[in-house]
Order: C-alpha cells, then structure tokens, then sequence
C-alpha cells in the first residue's frame, strides 16, 4: 500500500470516531481534509502521488520537448508534419489506437519523418478515464499498443493519459509494461482563433531549457489546433529553441526523482 493511501484511511477513520463521539463539525472537517489533495493527485502533472510522472527533461541547451495529442488524422496530422519538416522540428505525437487503426500510414509518416509515437490510449475516454478500473486502463493501454503494432509504426514505451488525467490504478499498469508516464510542464490551453494568441502567451511563459510542451491536432477544431502549432514553432524559432526528441535518461520526474528503473 502506498503512504498516502494509509493517510487517507486514516483521516476518514478519525472521522468516523469523531462523529460516533458526537462532534460532527471536527468530524466533517477531518472527513474531507483530504479531498481537495486527492483531487489534485488526478489534475496536476506535478503531482506524484499515483506515480512517477515526466514532466521536463534535463538539458544544458535552448531545447524543449514538443508533445502533439490525439492523431492521427488526415485532416491534421499531414499539415502538422509539414509544418515539422519547415521548422526543421522533431515531436513525439501521443496517438489514439482507435485512429491509428482508421489510418495506419500516417501513423508510419509520422516515424518515417523522423517523429516518435506515444500511447494516448486506445479510445481517448476523457470524461472517465480518472474513474477507470484496473482492467479497463488496461485495456486502453493495451488497445493502442495493438494499433500501433498492427500499423507496423514504431513507438516509444512513453503513455499520457486523456486530458493528461490519471487513476490510482495506472502506475501499477505501467510500471508492469515498462512504460513511462509522460505529462507536461508548459501548456496553452488553445482554443481558435484570436484565443490562439491568448493561448501562445500563456504557454510562452512557460517555455525553458528542457520544458515538455503540450499541443494537440485532431478533433472538430482541427484548423484551429493546427494553426497553433504554426504560431507555436514560429515563436519557438524566433526565441533560439530547438525541438528535440530527448533521451530518455535525462527525463525529470516531477520533482526531480530520478527515472524509475525498467524491467
């Protein structure tokens, strides 16, 4: 059992005896203490509770990780490797199995081009994946790793959760498939349009020597997302920043733990 789930119990029991001894007040208190931590556990890419989690890498250059969600699709993922190939670009793009099914050869394009591939799930369940059981996280791992040996396309034993959300149960399934947790430390939150101006100075704040920066394409604003990409790159390149695929020793976990040791 990890440490904080013995806290955890351990805060709901002192609840309960609070409340038997009739002080429901201090019982309600110690009764949901806890929550808004847990809750952060599931949200928070820094967070390290359910896991070990990458969420930059170590560099000594002007590098950054560029990460791409939710392909492929010929709608998006084409536009996005030329813009790639334009800004003399690497990226891991975080696929989904069900679409690398539907388009094996643009899952291939993309390591061909010299690109490497994560595991985005096999369905991308975004609204449940947090409440996921054992089984079926399993299977969403499993599904995509189908996929994508099925599309005869090379990937890394690199995951990110939907929405970059966990569960207390996907650790223990990585960690038995010698895959890592792959999160973030730079965001945009990119909508479209002018809000792709708004989401680009949020996420330029961000951006340092070895950060792991999130973008996505696919999806019905796939214009949109790809036109984020586009200011993206272009903001990369006017401040000096190469977009690197990073070893995977110098990944940095959370706080700075050191790699998890593989099987």
């Amino acid at each position: 059992m990890r440490p904080w789930i013995a806290v955890f119990l351990s805060f709901k029991g002192c609840a309960v005896a609070l409340a038997t001894a009739h002080h429901p007040l201090a019982a309600a208190l110690v009764f949901f203490g806890p929550d808004p931590w847990i809750f952060l556990q599931f949200v928070l890419p820094t967070q390290q509770a359910f896991g070990p989690a990458a969420t930059s890498f170590e560099t000594s250059r002007r590098e950054v990780w560029l990460t791409i969600d939710d392909g492929p699709d010929p709608e998006s993922t084409p536009a996005v490797l030329e813009l790639l190939r334009e800004h003399g670009a690497r990226a891991t793009f975080f696929v989904v199995g069900e679409r690398v099914a539907r388009f094996p050869e643009l899952a291939r394009r993309i390591a061909a081009e010299g690109h490497s591939i994560g595991n985005h799930t096999q369905t991308h369940p975004a609204a449940t994946f947090w409440c996921a059981s054992p089984s079926r996280t399993a299977s969403e791992i499993d599904g995509c790793v189908a996929a994508l040996l099925l599309s005869n396309a090379p990937f890394e034993r690199y995951f990110r959760p939907p929405v970059g959300v966990r569960n207390p149960f996907l650790d223990p399934q990585l960690s038995a498939r010698g895959m890592d947790l792959i999160l973030w430390n730079a965001r945009g939150l990119a909508g479209g349009g002018r809000r792709n101006l708004s989401a680009l100075a949020r996420i330029a704040r961000q951006i340092r020597p070895g950060a792991i920066l999130v973008s996505h394409e696919a999806g019905p604003r796939s214009a949109e997302r790809v036109a984020f990409v586009r200011l993206l790159l272009e903001h990369l390149a006017s401040e000096d920043y190469a977009c690197v695929l990073p070893p995977r020793d110098s990944l940095v976990f959370g706080g700075g733990a050191p790699a998890p040791a593989q099987a």
